[in-house]
C-alpha cells in the first residue's frame, strides 16, 4: 500500500520547512563531485516530488549551479543554519528533490540507484537492490 499522508522536511534550525505529501516518484544517491560537495559527505540521498506535492515554509536562500552536464540546479538552503532542504534541476522540470536526511526518517525509501558511481568512495556500498550507474543519464 503506497503512502498518502505527508512528511516533514526541516533545516536544523527549524525556520526552512518542506512537507511532501504522497510517495516520491524516485528515491536516489548521487556520488557526483558537486554532490559529494554539496553535501559534505560522500553522496547524497535524494527524494523526487511532482511540485504540486510539495508545500515550502520559510524564505530559503537559493544557490545556482550547472551541474555535470551544464544543467542549472538550484539548491534551496536555510540562510541562518545552511542545510540544503530541497532542489530544483533542469533536467526534472515540474520536480522537486527534497535531501532525504531532513526527514529525520529511519524507515525512509532506500536509494533505487546510486548515479556517478565511477566517483563514489571506494568504501561505499549502498546494499542489494540498487542499480549503479557509472555517470548520470543525459
Amino acid at each position: 500500500m503506497a503512502f498518502t499522508g505527508e512528511r516533514t522536511a526541516t533545516c536544523c534550525c527549524g525556520s526552512f520547512i518542506v512537507t511532501a505529501r504522497g510517495e516520491p516518484t524516485h528515491v536516489y544517491a548521487c556520488s557526483c563531485l558537486e554532490c559529494q560537495r554539496g553535501s559534505g559527505s560522500a553522496f547524497s540521498y535524494a527524494a523526487i516530488y511532482p511540485e504540486q506535492a510539495v508545500t515550502i515554509a520559510g524564505a530559503p536562500s537559493v544557490f545556482r549551479r550547472r551541474g555535470d552536464f551544464a544543467r542549472l540546479i538550484e539548491s534551496s538552503f536555510c540562510p541562518t543554519c545552511g542545510t540544503t532542504v530541497c532542489f530544483r534541476a533542469e533536467a526534472m522540470p515540474g520536480m522537486i528533490g527534497i535531501a532525504v536526511g531532513c526527514f529525520a526518517d529511519p524507515d525512509f525509501a532506500k536509494p533505487e540507484r546510486l548515479f556517478w558511481a565511477s566517483r563514489r568512495h571506494r568504501w561505499l556500498d549502498l546494499g542489494e537492490g540498487i542499480a549503479l550507474l557509472e555517470t548520470q543519464p543525459d
